[in-house]
């Protein structure tokens, strides 16, 4: 009876051991955070037009806010932070808010860095720059996770539905029929099936349907010029262009009743949701109705976590899920990513323009109107070092 009893005690005390060697092995695996830093740049570029401008500021050269965090043992992941005309600031939020906090977590803990520093900076407002900054963080841990399981994020999200991804190619805006009309043809000419214009008159949104031919889909982005009635009266003259949706008619974005009614008289579909930032700001919009066509931005929304919540909400609501992606640097192929792994596709944008350089080689191009899923670790391709260094500029 003592031997049994000793048996086991000893039994017992094996099985502690074990727990606390694996609980040893499980803090040891993880893989702090060792550095958040920035990198931007500015791209000439062209797209057969004047310099488009926002914010009373031209747009001379394509920005991007590119974020790096590296980790313990050795890996480095790249996010992107919007920034356009706000770069600095956003720069700022990333090195100044958190980067300090970050730095020493557990870079695999992705959902709980995202939920902890959500609520850590809610305090400077839980949209624009502060989700921004965010965004960019996320992004750069999801590369390091996939990159650590040594497969493309894809895999990560759900696996590979799809080996390209349908573009659609977004002209910036030109107030010039002429011009839109050209460039409309010249896209359709090189393989894009859909066509999204900027444009707010209806002659250049006649002149772009004419070009583009019956039974493409045109889309018309007017990025929140009109009132609710403003809309109403629009979207009656715009009936019969046959548009494919009708992005952001309205200021404020974020009157989902108003887009909700303006979709409902008009018959138009509308698409909304660059601006909104995380899946609580989508699931009000999808909860009045407002959108046919959902237009989550990942390096607006933060990230990747916040992406698959969205496409969840979208999924249950009804509504398509169409990212919001005119960019260049690691947005974009995260965008591609997590477009790949969708159930079901959706048109993904493409500024039309032609970069001096690209951070990824060509596959920032369409190939007959799609794009190739990079199946790298990651990401899918790292930044060309030779354009950070060519093209990197100092923030004041």
């Amino acid at each position: 009876m003592t031997k049994r009893s000793g048996g086991i005690h000893n039994s017992s005390f094996a099985i502690f051991s074990n727990d606390q060697d694996n609980n040893r092995q499980e803090v040891s695996s993880v893989t702090k955070i060792s550095a958040v830093s920035t990198v931007s740049l500015e791209i000439p570029y062209e797209h057969g037009g004047p310099k488009a401008g926002w914010g009373g500021q031209s747009w001379n050269k394509l920005s991007i806010l590119m974020v790096k965090v590296d980790t313990e043992d050795g890996l480095t992941g790249w996010g992107e932070a919007f920034s356009y005309n706000c770069r600095p600031a956003v720069k700022a939020a990333v090195e100044r808010m958190i980067a300090p906090v970050v730095v020493g977590m557990d870079s695999s803990d992705i959902a709980g860095i995202s939920r902890d520093m959500q609520q850590k900076l809610h305090l400077f407002g839980r949209y624009g720059i502060t989700i921004f900054a965010l965004s960019g963080l996320d992004i750069a841990l999801w590369d390091i996770a996939a990159k650590r399981a040594n497969a493309p994020l894809h895999q990560l999200l759900g696996g590979m539905a799809r080996q390209r991804v349908t573009g659609y190619a977004s002209l910036l805006k030109y107030r010039d029929l002429d011009l839109v009309a050209e460039n409309v043809t010249k896209a359709r000419q090189e393989g894009y099936e859909a066509i999204k214009i900027h444009e707010t008159e209806v002659p250049e949104i006649a002149a772009s349907r004419f070009a583009a031919g019956e039974g493409i889909p045109l889309m018309v982005d007017t990025n929140c010029p009109w009132t609710p009635e403003e809309a109403r009266q629009m979207a009656l003259r715009l009936l019969e262009y046959d548009l494919h949706w009708l992005e952001e008619p309205i200021f404020p974005p974020e009157d989902f009743d108003a887009l909700a009614e303006l979709g409902h008289r008009s018959g138009i579909p509308i698409a909304a949701g660059e601006n909104a930032c995380t899946s609580f700001e989508f699931k009000k919009m999808f909860d009045a109705g407002a959108v046919q066509y959902a237009q989550p931005s990942v390096i607006k929304v933060g990230g990747i976590t916040e992406m698959r919540k969205i496409a969840a909400l979208a999924e249950t609501a009804a509504v398509a899920l169409m990212p919001h992606s005119p960019y260049f640097g690691p947005g974009f192929l995260a965008t591609v990513q997590f477009a790949a792994a969708q159930p079901v596709e959706g048109f993904l944008e493409r500024f039309y323009c032609i970069l001096e350089a690209s951070l990824y080689g060509d596959l920032i191009d369409t190939v007959d109107g799609a794009f190739v899923v990079p199946d790298g670790p990651g990401l899918g391709r790292e930044p060309d070092p030779n354009v950070m260094r060519d093209y990197g500029v100092e923030d004041g």
